[in-house]
C-alpha cells in the first residue's frame, strides 16, 4: 500500500469516527425528540435541494482553497499545514456561516410558515436543537467537501507524506468554530425576518470573536488597574476570541479546554434562542417586562458560569491530545518530567520574538517554536508550575517589540546568508527568547535551525531554574579549550576560546584545571581532557589519579590533529616552538599509562616516549559533492553504510549514541579493550566493513609521494581490517591493573569506579561542526551529528541524562516534496550552469594566454638574440632599443587586450550565470502557479456539478404533470 492510499485511509477512517459520534448524538436527540428530528430533516434536505446551497457551499470551498495556497507564505513556509487558512478562516466565516444562519428563522417569518411550525406538538426546544442541527449537518458536509479538497492537494505536493492526524485535528477545530458562530448566527435571525438583516445581524454578532485577536494592534500589551486587579486588557479580550481556543486544534492537539469553550458559548446562544422563541408566551402581558428581566438576569447567570467554566478549564488543562503523526506538538516524555519536577515556588517568564517573514530554511524553528511555547505554558498549568510565556509573533524589525527584545534582553535580529529565489542574499532574522527566574537569565539571540527546539528550550529553563549548576572542569593542555597562546608561525597567536566551551557554558559552570595539584573528587562533575597526551608527565599522572579516583573524564586523544595544527600528535614527539624555529623536544605523557588505567589498548607501534597510533580510514561517503574535497580518512560513522549491522555503528547499547544517524571523524586513531581488563567497555562508533588502518609513518611517507592519494589508496588495499572503533565508554572497577598512587598526587579515594569515555581524535569539536549544526544548509546538507555526540558524551557523565532524551526527539514536519524536488532540480541545473560557464571561461582566459604566449615568443627570441649579440660585442644598439620598446609596447598591449578579455569573459559568464538562477527560479515559480491555480478551481467543480444536477432534477419533476401544450 502506497503513503496515498494509507493516508486516505487515515483520514477516511478518522473522519469515520467522529461523523459516526455526530449522528450518534443526533440520532440520540432525535429518538426523544421527533419533532426536533422533522425540523431537522425539512431544513436539511430544503438546502441542499436548492440549487442556491451549492452556489454557498462552492463559494466556501473556493474561499478555503484560495486562503489555504493561494498566499506566497504558504509555499515559503514549504510546510503541509493550513497555517494561512487558519488565519483567514474566521473571516471567511462571517460571511459563510451568516449565509447558513439568516435563513433559519427569518425566512420561516418571510413565509408565514413560523406559525404553522409552532402549532406543532413540540416544545421550544424542538424547534431550536431541530434547526440548530440541521445548520450544522449542513456545514459539516459542506466541510467535508473542504477537507477532501484540501487533502487532494496536500497529497499531490507531499507526494502522499501529509499528516493526516493535523488536517482531521484542523479540519475538527473548523466544525467547533462553526457550530459556535452556527448558534450566535441563530440568535440574529430570531430577532429578524428579513433575510439581509439577518445576515448583517449574523455578521456583526460573530465579528467581536473572530476580530479579537487583532485587539493586540490597537492596545498596549501591559497591565493596567481595573477594580483593584492588575489585568492586561489586551491579552484579555484575545483570549476571549475564537482564535485562541481554535490555536490548539490548528496545531494538531484536541485540547478540554477548548471544546469546553466552543461548547459553552453555543449553549449560551442556544438559550439565548430559546428565550427569544419562547418570549411569544409571555410578551405582552402584565409580567411581561417581569419576564423579561428574568430571563436576562438567566443569561447573565449562565454567561458568568460559562465565563468561569472556561478559565477554570484553561488553567487546568487536564486532556491534551495531540493527534499529529510525528507528534510535533507534544513534549517529549523527559521534558514533561523535568516540568513537573520544577521548583513551584519560583517563576520561570519566557520573552520569545518571532519576526515577520521568516526564510523558509528557518520556518520549521519557528513553527516548532511556537507550538512547544505553548506546550510548556498548557504543561506548566496543569501541573501548577509557574511558566509564563510571553509570544510576540509577526514582529517588524523597527516595532515597538523589537525594541523591547533589544533594549531588554539584548536580542537583536541576526544576518545569516541564504540563497533564496535563485539568489544568495543576506536576511535578517528576528527568533530568540529570553529565560528569567529569580535573578538567572539566559538568552537564546537566535534558534538555529540545525538545534533541536525542545533540547534549547529545556536547557534554558532548567537552567535558570537551578539554584546552581554542575560543574566541569577543563584540562588545559596544548588545545587551550578555553583560549591562550600558541606558536602556530612565526609569531604568536591567540587562540580564543573554543565554540564547544562556549555552548558547554549553558548548561554548566565551566572552569579551567591547570593539574598543578591533586584533583580531589567532589570538586568537578566532570573532567574534560582533550590531547592529554600534551601534558607534562607530572600533570599526565594527576589525570590518571583523577580518572582512577572515580571522577568522571572525556578524554579525547589524536594520534594526527587534523584541524589543529599547533597541537602535537600523540603518535609523534612533542618539540618545543618558537619564533626562532623548533627546539628540543620536550617530555609528554605517555598515553599508555592511561591506557593501562581504563583498561584498553591501541593499534600501533611505540616509540620513545610515544606511541605511534595507527590511522583509520573508511572507504565510505555519502556526499557526492564532498568527495572532490574528502579523502578515505574522512570516515563517516552511518548507520547507512552498505552492509552495516543495524545499531553497531552508532552502538545502540549506550544512550550517547542510541538514535543517533552518522557522525564524522577525521584522521582517527582506533582503541579495543583490554582482555584482562575487569572494566566494562562499550563501543559508541564503530566503522564499516570497508575500513582499516595505516601506520603513521606509512601515512607519513604516503603524504610526501609524488602522487599521495595513489599511494595511500595501495596502503590501504594492504590494510583491510573491518569494524574499527573510534570512541568507547569505560565503567566498574579494576583495581588490580590500577597502578598504585604515591606520594602528595595519590587520589583521596581511589575506590571510586571508573566513569569515562574515550574518543581517539579531537577534530569531533572543531567549530566547523557547530557551524554545520547551526548554520544555514547549504548544497552538501550535511547531517553530521558531531555536537550532539559530544553534548551526550559530558551529560552522560555527569548524570544529566535526561537532556540526553530531549535531544533525541526530533519531530519531524510533513514538508511539499513536489516543490522539494522542483526546487532541488532547479538548484541542481543552476549548478551545473555555473560550473560549465566558470569551466568555460577558465579554458578562454587559457586560450587567450596561450595567443599571448604565442605573439611575444618570436619577439622575445629576438631581444633574447640581440641580448647575445651584446653579449659578444656585436650589436646595433638603435636596432635593440627599438626591438626592445615593440616588445613592451607589445607586451603591454597584449597584457590589456588579455585583461579586457577576461573582464568581458567574467561578465559574459556573470550574466549567463543570472539567465541560469532566472530560469531556475521561473520553473520553480511556474509550478507554484500552477498548484495555486488547479488548488483554487478544480475543488468548486464537484459542488457546481451536483447543483446543476439537482436543478436539473429540480426542473423535470416540475414539468412531469404539465401538459406539453403549455410548456410552449
Amino acid at each position: 500500500m502506497n503513503a496515498t492510499n494509507l493516508a486516505l485511509l487515515n483520514l477516511a477512517f478518522l473522519d469515520a469516527i467522529f461523523i459516526c459520534i455526530l449522528l450518534a448524538s443526533f440520532g440520540a436527540v432525535a429518538s426523544v425528540k421527533r419533532a426536533a428530528y422533522a425540523v431537522m430533516k425539512r431544513n436539511f434536505v430544503g438546502y441542499f435541494s436548492n440549487p442556491t446551497g451549492y452556489v454557498f457551499l462552492c463559494i466556501f470551498v473556493f474561499l478555503t482553497s484560495v486562503a489555504a495556497f493561494w498566499p506566497d507564505e504558504f509555499f515559503n513556509q514549504n510546510l503541509a499545514t493550513l497555517d494561512q487558512l487558519n488565519q483567514w478562516f474566521p473571516l471567511i466565516m462571517l460571511v459563510f456561516i451568516p449565509a447558513i444562519t439568516m435563513s433559519i428563522w427569518a425566512e420561516e417569518r418571510r413565509a408565514g410558515t413560523d406559525e404553522l411550525l409552532l402549532t406543532l406538538p413540540a416544545d421550544d426546544f424542538d424547534i431550536v436543537i431541530g434547526k440548530y442541527m440541521s445548520a450544522l449537518l449542513i456545514f459539516t458536509a459542506s466541510l467535508l467537501f473542504s477537507q477532501i479538497s484540501t487533502f487532494i492537494t496536500l497529497t499531490i505536493l507531499t507526494e502522499g507524506g501529509l499528516d493526516t492526524g493535523l488536517l482531521f485535528a484542523t479540519y475538527l477545530g473548523y466544525w467547533f468554530v462553526g457550530a459556535t458562530m452556527i448558534a450566535i448566527g441563530m440568535v440574529a435571525s430570531f430577532l429578524t425576518g428579513n433575510l439581509t438583516v439577518g445576515f448583517v445581524l449574523g455578521a456583526l454578532f460573530n465579528a467581536p470573536l473572530a476580530f479579537a485577536s487583532l485587539v493586540g494592534s490597537l492596545l498596549p500589551n501591559e497591565e493596567v488597574s481595573l477594580l483593584g486587579w492588575d489585568v492586561n486588557l489586551a491579552k484579555l479580550i484575545q483570549s476571549s476570541g475564537i482564535a485562541s481556543p481554535f490555536d490548539d486544534f490548528g496545531r494538531g492537539v484536541v485540547s478540554l479546554s477548548s471544546i469546553v469553550y466552543f461548547t459553552l458559548v453555543a449553549a449560551l446562544a442556544l438559550y439565548t434562542c430559546m428565550v427569544l422563541i419562547g418570549r411569544r408566551h409571555w410578551t405582552g402581558g402584565k409580567d411581561g417586562n417581569t419576564m423579561a428581566y428574568h430571563y436576562l438576569l438567566r443569561i447573565m447567570a449562565l454567561f458568568a458560569v460559562a465565563v468561569s467554566s472556561i478559565v477554570l478549564f484553561r488553567t487546568k488543562d487536564l486532556v491534551r491530545q495531540d493527534l499529529t503523526e510525528q507528534k510535533v506538538s507534544s513534549l517529549s516524555p523527559a521534558t514533561l518530567d523535568l516540568i513537573r519536577n520544577l521548583d513551584d515556588r519560583r517563576t520561570i517568564k519566557i520573552d520569545a520574538f518571532v519576526g515577520k517573514d521568516i526564510p523558509e530554511l528557518y520556518a520549521k524553528t519557528r513553527y516548532e517554536l511556537i507550538n512547544l511555547l505553548k506546550e510548556f505554558q498548557a504543561e506548566a498549568a496543569a501541573n501548577g508550575r509557574r511558566i509564563e510565556v510571553n509570544l510576540y509573533e509577526d514582529i517588524d524589525l523597527f516595532s515597538d517589540d523589537a525594541a523591547l527584545a533589544e533594549t531588554s534582553f539584548k536580542i537583536t535580529p541576526v544576518e545569516r546568508s541564504l540563497r533564496e529565489n535563485g539568489t544568495t542574499e543576506n536576511r535578517k532574522i528576528l527568533l530568540g527568547a529570553a529565560f528569567r527566574a529569580g535573578l538567572q537569565t539566559v538568552v537564546v539571540p537566535i534558534f538555529e535551525y540545525g538545534i533541536p527546539v525542545e533540547y534549547e528550550l529545556v536547557r534554558s529553563i532548567s537552567t535558570v531554574a537551578q539554584a546552581k549548576r554542575k560543574r566541569i572542569g577543563i584540562v588545559k593542555t596544548d588545545a587551550q579549550l578555553m583560549g591562550g597562546v600558541t606558536m602556530m608561525g612565526p609569531q604568536p597567536t591567540r587562540l580564543p576560546k573554543d565554540p564547544i566551551v562556549t555552548e558547554l557554558e549553558k548548561q554548566y559552570e565551566v572552569e579551567e584545571v591547570l593539574l598543578d595539584a591533586p584533583v580531589t573528587p567532589g570538586i568537578y562533575d566532570a573532567l574534560i581532557a582533550v590531547q592529554p597526551s600534551t601534558l607534562a608527565p607530572e600533570q599526565f599522572q594527576r589525570l590518571i589519579d583523577a580518572v582512577e579516583a572515580g571522577i568522571p573524564t572525556a578524554i579525547f586523544e589524536d594520534p594526527l590533529p587534523y584541524g589543529r595544527s599547533y597541537i602535537t600528535p600523540s603518535a609523534a614527539p612533542k618539540v618545543q616552538r618558537s619564533m626562532f624555529g623548533q627546539g628540543q623536544p620536550m617530555p609528554k605523557g605517555d598515553i599508555r599509562n592511561l591506557w593501562v588505567a581504563l583498561g584498553m589498548t591501541s593499534k600501533g607501534r611505540a616509540g620513545q616516549n610515544y606511541y605511534e597510533n595507527d590511522i583509520v580510514w573508511q572507504d565510505y561517503n555519502p556526499y557526492e559533492d564532498l568527495k572532490t574535497n574528502a579523502d578515505a580518512f574522512w570516515s563517516f560513522i552511518d548507520e547507512a553504510e552498505p552492509g552495516a549491522e543495524p545499531g553497531k555503528a552508532l552502538s545502540d547499547q549506550s544512550m550517547i549514541t542510541s538514535g543517533m544517524r552518522q557522525v564524522l571523524a577525521l584522521y582517527a586513531g582506533s582503541v579495543s579493550a583490554d582482555d584482562e581488563s575487569d572494566l566494562i567497555h562499550t563501543p559508541l562508533l564503530t566503522t564499516g566493513q570497508a575500513s582499516g588502518t595505516v601506520t603513521f609513518q606509512k601515512f607519513v611517507q604516503a603524504q610526501s609521494a609524488r602522487n599521495p592519494q595513489e599511494a595511500l589508496r595501495s596502503l590501504m588495499v594492504e590494510s583491510y581490517d573491518p569494524e574499527q572503533t573510534i570512541a568507547m565508554t569505560i565503567e566498574g572497577d579494576d583495581s588490580d591493573a590500577n597502578t598504585e598512587p604515591s606520594g602528595e598526587d595519590a587520589p583521596s579515594d581511589p575506590s571510586n569506579p571508573i566513569k569515562a569515555v574515550y574518543v581517539a581524535d579531537i577534530d569531533f569539536m572543531l567549530p566547523v561542526f557547530l557551524q554545520i549544526r547551526a548554520g544555514p544548509e547549504d548544497a552538501i546538507r550535511m547531517q553530521v551529528q558531531n555536537v550532539t555526540f559530544l553534548l551526550n558524551s559530558i551529560d552522560w557523565l555527569t548524570g544529566e541524562t535526561d537532556f540526553i532524551e530531549v535531544r533525541k526527539h526530533v519531530p519531524t514536519f510533513a514538508s511539499l516534496k513536489l516543490i522539494d524536488e522542483v526546487k532541488v532540480e532547479a538548484n541542481k541545473r543552476s549548478r551545473e550552469g555555473r560550473d560549465e560557464f566558470e569551466k568555460s571561461k577558465q579554458e578562454a582566459i587559457r586560450d587567450a594566454e596561450e595567443a599571448r604566449d604565442v605573439e611575444l615568443t618570436e619577439l622575445r627570441k629576438r631581444v633574447d638574440e640581440l641580448e647575445q649579440k651584446g653579449r659578444e660585442g656585436v650589436i646595433d644598439q638603435q636596432e635593440y632599443q627599438a626591438v626592445v620598446q615593440e616588445f613592451s609596447m607589445k607586451q603591454s598591449k597584449l597584457a590589456n587586450d588579455l585583461k579586457n578579455k577576461r573582464e568581458a569573459l567574467e561578465q559574459d559568464a556573470a550574466k549567463n550565470i543570472k539567465d541560469v538562477e532566472r530560469e531556475a527560479e521561473r520553473k520553480v515559480k511556474e509550478i507554484q502557479t500552477w498548484v495555486k491555480v488547479y488548488a483554487t478551481t478544480l475543488p468548486c467543480f464537484p459542488p457546481i456539478l451536483i447543483g446543476i444536477a439537482v436543478f436539473a432534477s429540480r426542473r423535470l419533476r416540475e414539468r412531469e404533470n404539465i401538459s406539453s401544450s403549455r410548456l410552449k
